[in-house]
């Protein structure tokens, strides 16, 4: 019989229904935990009960029906909470410090049920045991720290570059301090939006390399950039700060494929991404947000940027079947299993129709109807009180941002000649950028912290 990856969970249990092993092996057991290798077969680590080690026939039952149910995908080992030997003792910790429940496990019944996944890659996607910020949300509430916000699409050329740029904006210009931050390394564009010459630009990519060689000797405050244009932050607007990807110059894909391999030798990425943005909360203090442009799609750095780096986190999504499927998976990661809070988040509709298109009430109805039950599907805990459809400020009510016609194309935030006619495009760009709908976002987003968009008149002016 040929099982697949996804019975492979099952066929253990049934093993454990099994006459024989569910009247003799299993009262004897404390605890179940299942661990799944990097290619999918299944190893077992039992822990008996105190006192009622068992039976080496009953041992024997179990890896017989083990052999029978799981066929290729069992990697015949049982292991069990004996032996001195270092690397045994090393490896039993391992197992007993990063396993979690599975989902079937019951606390009231024994034994309990865990499970332990070895992955090479897509940790931050899969990882239950997420919420590690670089700073607690605490000292966020109680301003003295920023704001970390990721803002993230499951598919690409869905506008969220754009909105993150018009947050930006809108933010700054309203008095709040805000830096952004490019990790979309596989296709970075944030640094060309706001300046003509990229070519001598250091940033994300390069930090995770030099950092981990250079250690203090390299600092991000030096590669910093500045972006206070008058033109489109107004008179009185803070000056944003920005750290790009990194130049896309002949040397980036070297540097890119240095830092796959990195994280999957030693998985310090995560550690060093965290260093970095404590790093330039320093450099550019006092910041009220920080905003992350993360990679599309079920990426590493960008599981890792919702997951594990944000306080909050911007979701956009458009009305199609592709997107539902995959913004389904999100925001079920986005509940975070094992911390005791959802993580915030804002939702976006993209590509929404615009105000004079034929069934525009309708398509927005259909993505809001869609969000809510989605949300209340994988997002809330059984134990809680979902908010009413209604709620404006809800996780699952969306922002509507229309494809605007002045948006289209490339979008370039800085004069590319002195021509009236430049200065003509540059403001009306800005206006564009700037409009109701990016207002909202804004305002929900601040709203979201506890804060009004007009700094002056919010929490920690």
């Amino acid at each position: 019989m040929v099982i697949s990856f996804g019975e492979t969970f099952n066929k253990v249990q049934e093993c454990f229904q099994e006459p024989a092993i569910l009247s003799q092996l299993t009262p004897n057991l404390q605890s179940v935990t299942i661990i799944r290798d990097v290619y999918g077969k299944i190893r077992l680590y039992l822990e008996p009960v105190k006192g009622s080690p068992p039976k080496e026939a009953d041992i024997t039952n179990l890896e017989t029906c083990l052999s029978q149910k799981l066929g290729s995908y069992y990697g015949k080992d049982i292991w069990l909470p004996q032996g001195e030997q270092d690397g045994y003792k090393a490896l039993i910790k391992v197992i007993t410090e990063e396993r979690v429940p599975a989902e079937w496990d019951d606390d009231t019944v024994s034994p309990r049920w865990y499970l332990l996944e070895r992955h090479v890659a897509k940790q931050a996607w899969t990882n239950k045991n997420s919420g590690n910020t670089p700073w607690k949300q605490e000292l966020v509430d109680q301003g003295h720290k920023p704001a970390i916000v990721a803002f993230f699409s499951f598919k690409g050329g869905v506008g969220r570059t754009t909105a993150l740029v018009a947050t930006s904006l809108i933010l700054a210009r309203h008095g709040h301090r805000v830096a952004i931050v490019d990790l979309d390394l596989e296709a970075p564009g944030l640094s060309t939006i706001f300046l003509s010459d990229t070519l001598d630009n250091v940033g994300v990519t390069d930090y995770l390399l030099e950092k981990k060689i250079q250690k203090s000797d390299w600092r991000l405050q030096n590669y910093l950039l500045s972006i206070n244009a008058q033109a489109i932050l107004g008179d009185f607007g803070e000056t944003l700060r920005l750290l790009p990807a990194g130049a896309v110059d002949r040397n980036y894909l070297e540097k890119l494929a240095r830092l796959d391999f990195q994280n999957l030798v030693d998985n310090q990425v995560p550690d060093t991404l965290r260093e970095m943005l404590r790093e330039l909360e320093s450099a550019a203090r006092p910041l009220d947000f920080i905003l992350l442009d993360a990679r599309a799609g079920f990426h590493d750095i960008g599981g890792l940027a919702i997951a594990d780096l944000s306080h909050a986190v911007v979701v956009f999504g458009t009305q199609s079947r592709q997107s539902w499927a995959g913004l389904t998976h999100v925001i079920r990661r986005l509940a975070r299993p094992l911390v005791q809070e959802q993580l915030p988040v804002l939702l976006v509709h993209a590509l929404a129709p615009a105000l004079r298109d034929v069934g525009r009430v309708g398509v927005l109805k259909t993505f809001a109807d869609q969000a809510y039950q989605i949300f209340q599907t994988n997002y809330y805990y059984e134990s809680e009180t979902v908010p009413n459809i209604n709620d404006r400020d809800a996780p699952f009510t969306p922002v509507v941002l229309p494809l605007l016609d002045d948006l289209r194309g490339d979008i370039a935030l800085f004069p590319r000649d002195e021509s009236p006619e430049e200065a003509s495009r540059l403001s009306g760009l800005v206006s564009a950028i700037t409009s109701q709908p990016y207002q909202e976002l804004a305002e929900r987003l601040c709203r979201l912290f506890g804060r009004e968009l007009d700094k002056k008149n919010g929490v920690g002016a």
